[in-house]
């Protein structure tokens, strides 16, 4: 630290250096750099927790996006928390290096495809129909649900980019299911490299879905 001798009182930082005033006189010391090295493993870790989070939040807000208007059906404001905890589940079921996992990496494996199955859009707890799984084959998806005495109201064909928010939805009226819980629906969407496809249903007071799976 040294003292400064000038008619022009100086403060703060000019350059690599810092002036102010102690004891009525004016001071001057070299500022603080920056610590350069090698990270800890605590700050790698703590980085890939970040890296990884950010992507499942932004995967959270892409799908909320696409299923907007049936998530406005299910008229719960926090709904949201419960996307952004799924995307963090599904990233969890990634199977790729820590730091490169990603939801849409977790849907890819048969355990983040049950996740996301299983998963409950709707607060409401009832005997609500389950879209077991939906397999495409020529141009259409075969359906498989759980029997329930309500009804389907509609089906929504959801294709999604999880990296990027890029999507496309189409909606198809509810569709004829057999004595042996079996349907079918016409896929409006081929394959795109880098998207999801998923298909949802819906009615009153529930929305459930699956990946659609192939042949």
């Amino acid at each position: 630290m040294g003292k400064v001798n000038s008619i022009f009182k100086v403060s703060g930082k000019l350059g690599d250096y810092v002036f102010y005033e102690l004891n009525g006189k004016q001071v001057v010391r070299k500022a603080a750099g920056k610590k350069r090295g090698p990270k800890s493993e605590a700050q790698k870790k703590n980085e890939i927790q970040n890296t990884e989070f950010a992507k499942a939040s932004s995967a959270g807000k892409f799908l909320g996006a696409g299923l907007a208007e049936e998530c406005r059906r299910m008229n719960d404001r926090y709904l949201y928390r419960k996307v952004n905890k799924l995307m963090l589940e599904l990233k969890a079921a990634d199977v790729a290096e820590k730091g490169q996992r990603t939801p849409a990496g977790g849907l890819g494996t048969p355990e983040g495809r049950a996740i996301l199955r299983d998963f409950r859009f709707h607060k409401k707890y009832g005997h609500f129909p389950k879209l077991n799984s939906a397999v495409r084959q020529r141009g259409k998806a075969v359906l498989h649900l759980s029997p329930s005495r309500q009804p389907v109201e509609g089906i929504m064909e959801l294709q999604i980019n999880l990296d990027n928010g890029d999507l496309r939805r189409q909606v198809h009226a509810a569709p004829e299911i057999s004595a042996q819980n079996r349907a079918e629906v016409p896929l409006g969407f081929r394959r795109r490299k880098g998207y999801r496809d998923l298909l949802f249903i819906w009615g009153e007071g529930f929305l459930q879905g699956v990946v659609v799976a192939e042949e």
